[in-house]
């Protein structure tokens, strides 16, 4: 059984079994290995208690067999995009006869997409039909018409969701990103609702769908009026076309309905889901209006309140945070600010050359190492706020508000960006250096505590820089040997300010600073250099 790793999720009750096949440009899969070696035998070795391989793995099994949620997706992953006839149909016979089961195959060209999409992706433009039952099952939400003092016009249709699955089919065909950039890295790309995906697979069950399910978002440029005609599908003689399509809620409920519906045969699409509905709120925006591109924005916002999107994917698109990035990466660091840059800059920067060329001094500068490898010039944007945060506002802001500081609309993020916008890349660049040297030093110390970074960049900020002046930031940190004095100075600091303190360190690293006595303890300690 060619299993290369399994993964366990205890919460979800997931089990994720992978498979690799290094393969040629030339090497196709074989029918044989994908219906025997991929899909029945590590599952059928599972469920007989004979998996030799790993005793955890068949015990997570035993465990979770019998429970409601569980499900083991079987992964296989292939260096090429070589497809051959009725591999896909032994793939969906298996997901059909095996529920407990959701079997995928990756070729390369779809592990671009998983990992590195973003990267290749150009403006495309997509019109949709949306079918539902006649016009008496769309609720037509028209402001001018109907006098009403609201925004947007809207449409709430009830649809078969054979129509969503052709509507997300047609998408990826012509490589067209449905998902919002907002939620597409969180959302967009990620696994199946589980319920959702065993209701619409049971016959008995999905004609419930439409009761069970809170429905999708849509929003795009234009909505068509409603056309009543033989649309080929039952129940659904009206059809309604929609202009460059966003969906912005409901991403899991249509990347279910697809996984589920791709395992149907299409001759029999129509027929077994001719009772199968589901809500579609769909909104006309212009977003070349200020005002209604930032209703787009909070409608993002707002409608996925429950999920747990991160601000951190809301704030990724601010423009001050991508002209930043651009700049730290023509000096050659990395900035991330969103969830796939990490993959995007790893494949970019395979070779390292170019970025050792533009940061080698900047390094030198700060007693820092020379990079390895790309990893060791990323940023992430939460922490290097957090190092603006302190330099404003203090310490102890930027320790135990670092939660908030990517919540936008509030008074840290508005602190953050406004520093960003007031001062030059390398101002910036040079004070997160100096948090990144105080941070490495404060590793390799033998207490592993002293420096504290946002100790020292606090009081950098308040001595060094005369009460945070940051015209100040450039002068003080202009060579190298004023940077090692600072260090210097404010690892001794720390550390007879935590021994002067008398608190626990956790906590008092916690509570507000107490910058009489800091003053002092810098005062002695300056004396001694």
């Amino acid at each position: 059984m060619g299993v290369d790793c399994y993964e366990i999720f205890e919460e979800s009750e997931d089990i994720y079994i992978i498979q690799n096949k290094f393969y040629s440009d030339s090497t196709p899969l074989s029918k044989d290995y994908v219906e025997n070696d991929f899909l029945l035998r590590p599952i059928n070795a599972l469920r007989q208690g004979t998996y030799k391989k790993s005793q955890e793995l068949q015990d997570a099994y035993n465990k979770y067999k019998d429970r409601q949620n569980f499900k083991v997706h079987l992964h296989l992953y292939v260096t090429n995009n070589i497809k051959v006839n009725g591999i896909d149909e032994f793939i969906k016979k298996f997901n059909t006869e095996n529920q407990e089961c959701i079997a995928k195959i990756f070729y390369l060209d779809d592990i671009q997409e998983q990992y590195f999409g973003e990267m290749f992706k150009e403006e495309k433009h997509y019109k949709s039909i949306i079918h539902t039952k006649n016009s008496g099952t769309v609720l037509n939400v028209l402001p001018k018409e109907y006098k009403l003092n609201i925004p947007l016009p809207a449409k709430y249709v009830f649809t078969p969701v054979v129509s969503v699955f052709k509507m997300y089919q047609g998408a990826k065909d012509k490589d067209y990103p449905i998902f919002d950039m907002n939620i597409r890295e969180f959302l967009g790309k990620t696994g199946v609702n589980k319920k959702i995906y065993d209701t619409l697979l049971n016959p008995n069950e999905r004609s419930n769908f439409f009761y069970y399910n809170n429905g999708v978002t849509i929003i795009c440029d234009k909505i068509g009026t409603i056309e009543t005609q033989d649309t080929g599908m039952p129940n659904a003689d009206a059809m309604i076309e929609i202009i460059d399509p966003q969906i912005v809620n409901g991403c899991q409920t249509v990347n279910s309905i697809y996984e589920a519906l791709r395992n149907i045969d299409p001759d029999k699409l129509n027929s077994e889901f001719a009772n199968t509905f589901v809500m579609l709120k769909i909104l006309e925006i212009d977003k070349n209006n200020e005002e209604e591109k930032n209703l787009y924005t909070n409608i993002v916002r707002y409608t996925n309140s429950q999920n747990s999107i991160d601000e951190k994917t809301f704030a990724a698109n601010n423009d001050i945070f991508k002209r930043l990035q651009k700049d730290f990466e023509d000096r050659g660091f990395l900035l991330l600010i969103k969830q796939s840059d990490k993959n995007t800059y790893k494949q970019k920067y395979k070779v390292i050359t170019s970025l050792k060329e533009k940061n080698s001094d900047r390094l030198a500068k700060f007693g820092l190492p020379n990079m390895k490898k790309a990893d060791d010039v990323f940023i992430a944007l939460d922490k290097i706020l957090q190092v603006f945060i302190a330099f404003a506002n203090g310490g102890q802001d930027a320790f135990v508000k670092k939660n908030k500081i990517l919540q936008p609309n509030t008074p840290l993020f508005e602190t953050a960006t406004n520093f960003c916008k007031s001062l030059t890349t390398d101002t910036l660049l040079d004070l997160y250096l100096l948090y990144k040297k105080a941070e490495i030093d404060k590793k390799a110390s033998g207490d592993k505590r002293t420096p504290i970074p946002y100790y020292l960049i606090d009081a950098f900020a308040k001595y060094e820089c005369q009460e945070r002046k940051k015209d100040l930031i450039s002068q003080e940190l202009s060579d190298s040997a004023k940077v090692t004095k600072i260090i210097k100075l404010y690892t001794m600091v720390c550390s007879m300010y935590s021994k002067q303190n008398g608190s626990d360190y956790n906590n008092m690293i916690k509570r507000e600073i107490d910058y009489k006595m800091l003053e002092s303890v810098r005062d002695t300690c300056s004396t001694v250099l």
